[in-house]
């Protein structure tokens, strides 16, 4: 009793190093489980009562909702430049070895998840009752659309996909020639980008998804939709799980014993991860965990620091299969293999470009969702509200598989890796 209670009381204060630390961890922990709250409440009130709210009410909603989302996609374009060129420039420090290693580990790994996504997806939602043909057959008989009342024509001044290639090119070009002042223009942007997501687009995000469940409720039954999302939550956490499982048995290179004593240090950053949704609020006891598992901490410090924010392996698995729901319950044919891998191509390039934001990645997603692969304003805004909704397991996944990551890297070329940034 007396050594669990030392082994709680060391996680505490690991993870809360000061009480400045401690105090903003509480308020981020608050306005992130806040926001889930309020979108729980908001679905359970719409659901309740929505068919007596006048239509009237319901349309200014959805109006609200679709002037936010298209003006989050005409700044799009400049929220993927600024955090894909910070990301990159700021490698402009390490090594080149350490760049191109680091780039092609998180790149290969994030690729390889989101196929597992995919075909977890493509096999088992049909078996769980998810059928396009299900939901054209029950849209039959509905009432006409709810319509927003205008739809104001936002320029486009760049797309999104430019923005994707511009911002990697800048990035590449200030990691390798760059210097220390390309490096702090790159950050000074992204925080500037971050700051006003923080303050002016989460705050309005329940609004921003509000709208989107009045439309759904109207054209269809909320209740019958949200009803039936039960076993997709569960096959995203079943599959969350294989992953973190096979990806800590590959970095132990199939030793059960070592991946089960790598599996025992970061189980304190998971359950971290499930409290705070927060990967950054785990990163001083994923250091820890890392550090405990390769026995290298230089390493360990460089990896995590360089990973937290574009190896996502959770939203990597989860995005696939909630895209392939929300399709399904909208009436529109799972995408084929072929069109998965263009987008594939697409994901991986965002990655680097996510806002750490509630449901960052589909924020950057969804104009390339609508613009190539047919998302409805509708769709998106479920795409959104389910991201949100499952952040929680999410995080976890993300942070326990970046712990995976450090150790296989460390197996495979940790120490060529260290050589290469003292010599550089």
């Amino acid at each position: 009793m007396c050594a669990s209670r030392s082994y709680l009381l060391r996680i505490y204060f690991i993870s809360h190093i000061n009480e400045k630390t401690h105090q903003s961890q509480l308020e981020n922990l608050m306005k992130e489980f806040g926001l889930i709250i309020k979108l729980a409440v908001s679905m359970i009130l719409i659901m309740a009562f929505g068919e007596y709210i006048p239509e009237e009410i319901q349309r200014t909603f959805f109006t609200i909702s679709l002037f936010l989302k298209d003006a989050l996609v005409f700044l799009m374009p400049l929220i993927v430049f600024a955090f894909i060129f910070s990301c990159l420039s700021s490698f402009q420090k390490q090594a080149s070895l350490l760049i191109v290693m680091i780039l092609t580990f998180v790149t290969f790994s994030n690729f390889i998840f989101v196929q597992l996504g995919y075909f977890a997806g493509d096999f088992c939602l049909p078996c769980l009752g998810y059928h396009a043909a299900n939901a054209v057959q029950q849209a039959a008989g509905n009432a006409a659309p709810l319509a927003s009342y205008f739809v104001l024509p936002f320029p486009t001044l760049i797309s999104t996909d430019m923005a994707l290639v511009l911002g990697t090119v800048c990035g590449l070009y200030g990691a390798f020639w760059g210097n220390e002042k390309l490096v702090t223009w790159g950050e000074s942007l992204k925080n500037a980008v971050q700051w006003g997501l923080t303050n002016i687009f989460i705050p309005l995000v329940p609004l921003y998804i509000i709208g989107f469940l009045f439309k759904i409720h109207h054209d269809d039954s909320l209740m019958t939709m949200f009803a039936g999302y039960g076993p997709m939550i569960g096959l995203v956490i079943l599959v969350q799980a294989l992953a973190i499982l096979f990806f800590f048995f590959v970095a132990a290179l199939g030793n059960l014993k070592s991946m089960q004593g790598a599996l025992r240090n970061v189980l304190p950053s998971g359950l971290v991860a499930l409290s705070t949704m927060s990967s950054v609020a785990t990163l001083p006891l994923t250091l820890e965990a890392a550090e405990k598992n390769t026995q290298n901490k230089s390493l360990s410090q460089l990896m995590i620091s360089a990973t937290i924010n574009i190896h996502h392996v959770g939203a990597s698995v989860g995005i696939p299969i909630i895209m392939a729901v929300v399709m399904a319950m909208n009436g529109v044919e799972a995408m084929h293999y072929g069109t998965f891998l263009v987008f594939s191509l697409y994901y991986m390039i965002a990655k680097f470009g996510v806002v750490s934001v509630p449901g960052g990645e589909v924020i950057v997603l969804l104009p390339l969702l609508e613009a190539h692969f047919g998302f409805t304003d509708t769709m998106s805004g479920l795409l959104t509200t389910l991201n949100i909704l499952i952040d929680p397991t999410v995080t976890v996944a993300n942070v326990l598989c970046n712990g995976a990551l450090a150790i296989f890297t460390d197996k495979i070329c940790g120490r060529a890796l260290m050589r290469s940034v003292i010599s550089d």
